[in-house]
Order: structure tokens, then C-alpha cells, then sequence
């Protein structure tokens, strides 16, 4: 299996703490993610163990353990006890999350948003995800999505236990570039054909209040999104919870991915 460009990264690590007065685990996650941006390092490459690194590396395992956890709280890096860490597939965190729609103030450019998965759980808390998938249980997949350098927002996405129970047993680091949308349409063969939004401003959960660390009882805006498929059957239920400030955002009828 390919591994990343050693050199390269050394190269870059070298050049950032020569231009950057940051502590130095920042400077190790900007190499880091310049080096994916520029495409040295491509999705699935796998990063060589943490003794080998600070073998090759001018930096010590403190340091580089501080930028390793950066990297998969920011969803560029995959990391498993048993496979180890890798370079993560953005391309499937854009399809993740597509609905949730951002472009950059000056530029227009759309950006790519970031998702670290929190938890994925089997649950019976009464919402209106149970009216819409017409469900008692569901699966409910708790995560962090953020642009560049905004606070996050929480996503929820709720399932049916039929199609969402296989993840239960999946670790979440090796979710944070999965695609629920993926999903449904691979095993069960149900594609995202229409949306409904419900958008409106409210006092965030508990649970979003805790993850993004916000005091109990703050105001933020609430997004719904319903998706449907075939013979309008509702195959997901995602709940977006925005902290106050959180940048405009894009909604557009795309569907796919």
C-alpha cells in the first residue's frame, strides 16, 4: 500500500516552522495539510507509524501526537488501532454533507466542508425524525461539519434500523468520509430524488450545546432537511443545530452522490 512522501512533508514541516513563530505540533498539522491541498498526498495513502515518523521527522512524539489528533478532528486524517492512520477521502465527505452548502465571501467558490463523526447510536428518542421515517427506533449518526476555520455546526442524521444498523458496528474513525447518501443507494437502492427544508431559529439542543461548546439555553438556527426517494418513500432525516454567527447558508436542490 503507498505511504506519503516522507521528504516532502520534512520539506514542508521545515519551511513552516522557518515562517511561523506557531507552537510546533501547529506547524506539523499546516505541513500536513498544505501537502494534502497541494495533492502530494492522495486519498488512502497511508502514514507511516508514529516512532517511524519522529524517526524521519524533526519533530518528537508529543509533538506529532498533538497534530495527528488535529488532523482527524478536522477530518484530513482516518486513524484505526488496528489499520492505522490515512490519508482521508474528502471526496466522499462533499457528498456527506452536500446539502450543507457554503461559498467563500469574497471569491464565490464553493467550499469543502469537514466532518468528524461523534457517535453512531440506536435510539428511541421521540422527534420529528420518527414521524418522518415512520419509525419507532431509528439509527442516529451524531457529527461535527465546519468550513475553513468556522465554528462547527451538529449534524445529525437519523435512519431506519433497516438501513442504518449495519454502521452500529463500524468504529467511527472509519466513518468520517463515509456516505449515508452512498449507502442507500449501493445496498438499497434508494437515491436522493427531493428535499424538504424546515429552517428556523430556536434554543439548540443540550446535546449541540455540549459539542459545540455553548452555554445551556443558547439561541442558534435549526435546519431539517426530510429526503425522499422512489414513490416519494422518506429515506433520511438530517437535523442541522447552527451556532449564533454561523456564516449564510446555501440551500440548493441538488441531488446525487
Amino acid at each position: 500500500m503507498a505511504e506519503i512522501a516522507l521528504d516532502t512533508l520534512e520539506e514542508c514541516i521545515l519551511a513552516e516552522a522557518e515562517r511561523s513563530r506557531a507552537p510546533k505540533h501547529r506547524c506539523v498539522f499546516d505541513a500536513f495539510e498544505k501537502c494534502i491541498r497541494a495533492g502530494h498526498f492522495k486519498p488512502g495513502e497511508r502514514v507511516p507509524a508514529e516512532i517511524e515518523l519522529t524517526e524521519r521527522l524533526p519533530v518528537g512524539l508529543g509533538t506529532l501526537q498533538k497534530a495527528l489528533t488535529k488532523l482527524a478532528e478536522r477530518g484530513l486524517v482516518v486513524r484505526n488501532r488496528k489499520t492505522g492512520t490515512y490519508i482521508a477521502d474528502r471526496r466522499s465527505q462533499v457528498s456527506e454533507v452536500y446539502v450543507y452548502r457554503f461559498r467563500h465571501r469574497e471569491t464565490g467558490e464553493l467550499l469543502m466542508p469537514f466532518v468528524r463523526v461523534l457517535s453512531v447510536t440506536e435510539d428511541d428518542t421521540p422527534g420529528p425524525w420518527q414521524t418522518a421515517l415512520n419509525v419507532e427506533r431509528f439509527v442516529r449518526i451524531d457529527r461535527l461539519v465546519w468550513v475553513e476555520q468556522d465554528p462547527p455546526a451538529l449534524s445529525s442524521l437519523f435512519l431506519s434500523c433497516e438501513h442504518g444498523r449495519d454502521l452500529l458496528n463500524v468504529p467511527v474513525e472509519e466513518l468520517h468520509g463515509s456516505s449515508c447518501h452512498r449507502v442507500l443507494i449501493e445496498r438499497f437502492n434508494l437515491p436522493t430524488l427531493r428535499m424538504e427544508h424546515k429552517v428556523g431559529s430556536r434554543e439548540l439542543s443540550a446535546r449541540a450545546c455540549e459539542h459545540l461548546r455553548l452555554t445551556a439555553g443558547t439561541v442558534g438556527l435549526v435546519w431539517d432537511v426530510k429526503d425522499y426517494s422512489f414513490d416519494d418513500r422518506p429515506s433520511l432525516f438530517q437535523r442541522f443545530e447552527m451556532p449564533p454567527g454561523h456564516r449564510p447558508m446555501e440551500l440548493k436542490e441538488t441531488v446525487g452522490g
